[in-house]
């Protein structure tokens, strides 16, 4: 286990593909930052009642492949990997301003690194 900003790493989002760098795991770590902080559900990641810190890694990870392709991510993107997931869009679950804000965030998230692996 890998501890992460005081917290264990308890899964791998990213079962069955190929090892990432140290750089991707950090780029997923931000996004994860940023959606503990977003908590659209009320789970309290990371904390002791609340679920793993890295409760919202499967739906981070497609959120960093977009990010790094395009260097940003669109409203419309977050929204189409989180009702892949969830069968809702996060916009519609979360206030329109702090969804604009957390979408800010993200794109803030670089620097990008060279490679993608």
């Amino acid at each position: 286990m890998r501890h992460v900003g005081g917290f264990r790493r308890r899964r791998e989002a990213n079962v069955g593909e190929p090892r990432r760098s140290q750089a991707w795991r950090d780029l997923v770590d931000r996004v994860l930052v940023e959606l503990n902080a977003l908590d659209p559900y009320g789970l309290e990641p990371g904390t002791e009642d609340g679920a793993p810190w890295d409760e919202y890694e499967l739906e981070a990870v497609p959120m960093v492949r977009e990010l790094i392709l395009a260097r940003g991510i669109t409203g419309d993107q977050v929204d189409a990997i989180w009702t892949a997931w969830f069968g809702e869009t996060l916009s519609g679950r979360t206030e329109p301003a702090r969804f604009e804000e957390f979408l800010a965030r993200l794109d803030a998230v670089g620097p990008w690194p060279d490679e993608h692996s």
